[in-house]
């Protein structure tokens, strides 16, 4: 398995197995449209600490509660793999 490197890989790519092994990391566009912008209207933020805080405080609000929880899951996808 390759890490992922870049803040939109990390909120918006899921583990993708193949025969049960890791065989990639599989995009969701959702989620790679939401995360580019973000980070296109803050370019300055380049800590994945910083965007894991700040879709932690979305999925707090209601109206952001389904979008926040999806970028969180695809931010746990390594470690819980």
């Amino acid at each position: 398995m390759h890490p992922r490197q870049s803040i939109i890989e990390i909120f918006s790519t899921f583990v993708q197995f193949a025969a049960d092994r890791f065989s990639g990391w599989a995009t969701e566009s959702n989620l790679r449209r939401s995360i580019q912008s973000c980070v296109t209207h803050t370019p300055q933020e380049t800590s994945e600490y910083f965007w894991a805080l700040y879709w932690y405080k979305l999925w707090q609000v209601a109206e952001t509660k389904f979008l926040a929880k999806q970028h969180l899951t695809a931010y746990l996808q390594e470690s819980c793999y």
